[in-house]
């Protein structure tokens, strides 16, 4: 067994979306100022590194990411790589000969290249879902999608509505975001997902693990 963590590290200066502050980890005490342990403060959007999507990112008053199912976090995946030009379409999907017993899909793109400069500045020219391949993946009745880049939105006249976030959270579909499949193959999986539980919350940092048997 081998168990790839493709979640990004949560560092100063990492890219985020334009407008929201990186991590800062504000030291609140210290051994080498006679404190008995090292504690400290961090601060960052919700939205920030690897992180889930819950309904009511996009749809006011939908489920927050305290009440996102376990059982669409945790479970058998498909690391799908896309190498194609534009951005994911429905079109493609169904000539990637995915399975229909398939119910989280996590998609390989450019985009992970971008990682390997950890504080590369924020680019909106990224791969993601275009509408179409949001409605197959509500008519495939997936549990979870993700993305390896900071939105599965495509930048652009595309998003004008926020078609693909809708079309996915208004199907319950739980939404990855910021994953680091740089050093993963496309194959099976197992898919563990640890996102925090803040009440209420719009948005969830997350540690995520794909289990190789």
């Amino acid at each position: 067994m081998k168990v790839h963590d493709v979640s990004l590290v949560m560092r100063p200066g990492m890219p985020t979306w334009p407008g929201e502050d990186g991590p800062k980890i504000t030291p609140l005490r210290r051994i080498a100022k006679g404190d008995a342990a090292n504690v400290s403060v961090v601060t960052f959007s919700d939205h920030t590194g690897t992180h889930v999507d819950p309904p009511v990112h996009f749809i006011e008053g939908a489920g927050t990411v305290d009440h996102l199912p376990v059982d669409a976090l945790v479970g058998p995946c498909r690391v799908v790589a896309f190498d194609g030009p534009g951005h994911i379409s429905a079109a493609w999907l169904e000539r990637a000969g995915v399975s229909p017993s398939v119910q989280r899909i996590l998609f390989k793109t450019r985009n992970s290249e971008r990682w390997r400069e950890p504080v590369k500045p924020f680019d909106r020219d990224f791969v993601a879902l275009d509408r179409t391949a949001a409605r197959w993946c509500v008519d495939r009745g997936l549990k979870l999608v993700g993305i390896d880049y900071l939105s599965i939105e495509p930048q652009g006249p595309e998003k004008e509505g926020y078609p693909t976030h809708k079309t996915l959270l208004g199907a319950k579909i739980v939404i990855i975001e910021g994953l680091d499949l740089s050093e993963v193959r496309a194959g099976d999986y197992e898919l563990a997902c640890g996102a925090i539980k803040f009440e209420g919350g719009d948005g969830a940092p997350a540690r995520v693990f794909l289990i190789e048997r």
